[in-house]
């Protein structure tokens, strides 16, 4: 047995034990706050630092450092009252502060405070702690307390010891004991007992540790309990408690060491609060992979209570692969390595929980405190902004493929004029490929000159085209990859981001298609007002002829009663044959008048085009007109019979050979090809001779009544006219393609079936 004033290896051993328990749980949170990626600085009461994290070594670099005045006040406007506010819990809100580095960087932050202190209404410093505005979801790496405030408070509160005989009476306290109870020795020692003295909810009960130590005949170590002094002021503390006997092993007594862990309460309270703060789930496992910490984040993630989650398997809690690497860094730790590691896996929702899969960032890290390894579990939730990069994805491709569908040409630059955008429309309009334009801008000058475009951009950022920084439509011309000219209809607009120019977008309508129908609407038109035209003629023609023939019949009855009685030699009658010839003449000119103006067709019967073809053929091949001209026929033996007037196809037809006979001016070839249509719903006639052509000043002339390149005399200029009326009449189309010195080729075609109409039009190509 000790003496009662003395310490013994029992007291030693007690405290050894509460030292190192209180060791390795400080030495945690120290390397908790030193992995934390926010930086955290603590003062003491005098506005001294006494602990920077390295986040905060980093950001402070020398105007902060441990053993100086703290400066903090520098960067805070009205810092007392929020101070105090914050302090005495009339805000929770950060305070948001602007810290310029030692490089004259700025950092945006907010800032939070929470006093340290043994006891309530008695604090020993303040623990400040830094967030980044901006980057407030990155990864924070860890939060620990640092060792050096932890181990300050072992310092300033020795452990406190009693000593206790076999009815529980104190038989010795000392110094430190007095100092925390209140009471003194003398107050004591005999008089009360160490449920009294300590004023503990367990004293006098089975709970008791001493009670407990009798019964169990063994030391019962760290056991909390809060106890309150003479004043009913209330301090929590670990004990631990141990027998005393004598040299025979009867027990005499025994001992009970009290740890003052006020602080570290209070300080435990202020890593779980931050612990609490921060978005991540925080685990700590042993190097067994059991959970020996959980946040209540964790408890969201993994859908089950601290309670629940303390002493369950890492790798059933979370996953196979969370387990691998806790085994893998906990053998590395125990080699002498460091490691970090950092991963992203999904968790499976609960067998209760009907959520989907989510995805989270893992960091892990161990570290070995004493004879134990922690491995250090950080779990991001990153299911938002993987399924908002999804829903970003899945828009951009929805606009993508607006973009590629477009008809239109759409092309984005940047404020540079780069090319970012290159779309389907643009492709087939300007004839380039996207990856021959997009990081090209020398391919997208080609087609777009820089004037055109330093023109465009002009006329955007003023306000007489339209609203500013938008292009009204306008007619452009682009340059196609082949060299062609595209003409477009161009509209464009200056894209801006926080009102900066960032580039701009154009879009563009190919105008071939439209500028062709134009054209050829123009053209039709003209071929209206000449069908019109010849229309007009043929009504005027026929009421002439019919007029003119009455005199013509007169004039050649008396002249051939005349010549009948004049003798061969006599004066005069040569004049009278002339007069006879002359009239004869007229009557045929007046008779192509009138088949000119003839809009009925004779008897409608099948025709057999081919025959047409041969007869015509066959009767003018023996004029001297012929003679050195080469007539082919490629005719098609299946040729469809379509329905007309066999006697005007024949005059189309003559009319035809001789036409191109006399442009060959008796010397050449003339080719006769006959087709049925493609859908077999109609022939093809083609004439084509080898003669000199047409010359394009005069090709949309030769269809006109009266128009003809023969000399007076020789020509009516009713030939060509009378083809195209009739084939009008038809329900047919005759064209014409005609090239100086390549010759002429006439190409008609007939339906097989059709209703009579008025001529209304004629092609020339």
């Amino acid at each position: 047995m000790c003496p009662p004033d003395g310490t013994n290896s029992g007291q030693q051993a007690a405290s050894s034990l509460l030292s190192r328990g209180h060791f390795l749980f400080g030495e945690c949170f120290r390397l908790l706050f030193d992995l934390l990626s926010d930086p955290v600085v603590v003062v003491d009461d005098r506005q001294f630092v006494t602990f920077i994290n390295p986040a905060a070594a980093r950001l402070f670099g020398n105007k902060l450092r441990p053993g100086t005045p703290c400066s903090l006040t520098e960067w805070v406007e009205g810092w007392p009252d929020w101070l105090a506010r914050s302090l005495f819990g009339k805000t929770s809100e950060p305070l948001p502060i602007v810290v310029t580095d030692e490089k004259g960087v700025s950092h945006s932050l907010s800032l939070s405070v929470s006093p340290i202190g043994p006891a309530a209404g008695e604090s020993q410093g303040l623990l400040f702690l830094f967030r980044d505005l901006q980057t407030d979801l990155l990864p924070q790496r860890a939060m620990q307390i640092q060792e050096a405030t932890l181990n300050s408070i072992l310092e300033n509160f020795p452990t406190p010891f009693f000593l206790v005989g076999p009815d529980l009476t104190v038989t010795h306290i000392n110094k430190r004991m007095e100092q925390l109870t209140g009471y003194s020795r003398k107050e004591v020692v005999g008089r009360m007992t160490c449920g009294k003295l300590l004023n503990t909810d367990q004293c006098g009960t089975e709970g008791c540790v001493l009670r407990l130590v009798m019964q169990r005949k063994s030391p019962v170590p760290r056991v909390r309990r809060v106890v309150k002094d003479r004043q009913g002021r209330e301090y929590h503390v670990v004990v631990s408690a141990s027998l005393i006997t004598d040299h025979a092993g009867k027990v005499i007594g025994g001992f009970e060491a009290v740890r003052d862990i006020t602080s570290l309460v209070e300080a435990e309270k202020k890593v779980e609060l931050l612990s609490e703060l921060t978005r991540e789930g925080i685990l700590m496992a042993d190097e067994h992979q059991r959970i020996i910490f959980a946040n209540s984040q964790m408890e969201k993630i993994t859908e089950r209570t601290k309670d629940e989650l303390l002493g369950q398997d890492l790798g059933e809690v979370l996953s196979p692969q969370h387990r691998r690497s806790a085994a893998d860094l906990a053998r590395m730790v125990k080699e002498g390595y460091h490691w970090d590691l950092q991963f992203c896996n999904t968790l499976e929702p609960s067998g209760t929980s009907a959520g989907e899969r989510r995805v989270f960032e893992t960091s892990m890290t161990g570290t070995q405190l004493g004879d134990q390894i922690i491995i250090y579990v950080y779990l991001r939730d990153l299911s938002f902004r993987v399924n908002l990069s999804r829903e970003l994805l899945k828009n951009i491709n929805f606009l993508n493929n607006i973009i590629q569908c477009s008809v239109d040409g759409i092309v984005v630059v940047d404020r540079k004029g780069n090319p970012l955008i290159f779309n389907e429309g643009a492709e087939r309009i300007i004839g380039y490929k996207a990856e021959e334009v997009i990081g090209h801008p020398e391919v997208f000058r080609h087609f777009y000159p820089p004037k055109v475009a330093q023109e465009m951009m002009r006329r955007m950022r003023s306000n007489e085209y339209g609203p500013r920084d938008k292009l009204n439509t306008t007619q452009v011309t682009f340059i196609h990859k082949n060299g062609e000219e595209v003409p477009v209809l161009f509209s464009a607009a200056i894209v801006r981001e926080h009102n900066k120019e960032v580039g701009s977008v154009g879009i563009f309508s190919d105008l071939r298609e439209i500028v062709k129908m134009r054209r050829e609407l123009e053209e039709s038109q003209a071929q209206l007002l000449q069908a019109e035209k010849i229309a007009s003629l043929g009504r005027l023609s026929a009421g002439v002829a019919h007029e003119i023939n009455n005199p013509l019949a007169g004039i050649l009855i008396y002249a051939e009663l005349l010549q009948r009685e004049m003798e061969d030699k006599v004066q005069g009658k040569d004049f009278v044959d002339e007069i006879i010839n002359q009239t004869i003449r007229c009557q045929q000119i007046v008779n192509r008048l009138l088949e000119f103006s003839r809009h009925s067709l004779g008897q409608r019967t099948h025709v057999d085009l081919n025959n047409v073809v041969n007869r015509c053929v066959e009767l003018i091949l023996h004029q001297a007109l012929f003679h050195n001209i080469q007539v082919i026929r490629d005719l098609d033996t299946e040729l469809p019979q379509p329905m007309g007037d066999t006697g005007q196809l024949q005059q189309v037809l003559t009319n035809l050979l001789i036409n191109a006979a006399d442009a060959l001016q008796g010397q050449g070839t003339i080719t006769i090809t006959t087709r049925p249509s493609p859908e077999r719903n109609g022939v093809s006639l083609t004439f084509s001779d080898t003669g000199p052509g047409i010359p394009a000043e005069i090709l949309d002339k030769i269809f006109e009544p009266f128009f003809t390149t023969k000399p007076v005399g020789k020509g009516t200029g009713l030939g060509l006219s009378i083809v195209y009326s009739v084939i009008q009449r038809h329900g047919g189309t005759i064209e014409v393609d005609s090239k100086p010195g390549a010759g002429t080729t006439f190409t008609i075609r007939l339906p097989m079936d059709f209703e009579e109409a008025e001529p209304t039009q004629f092609a020339i190509q």
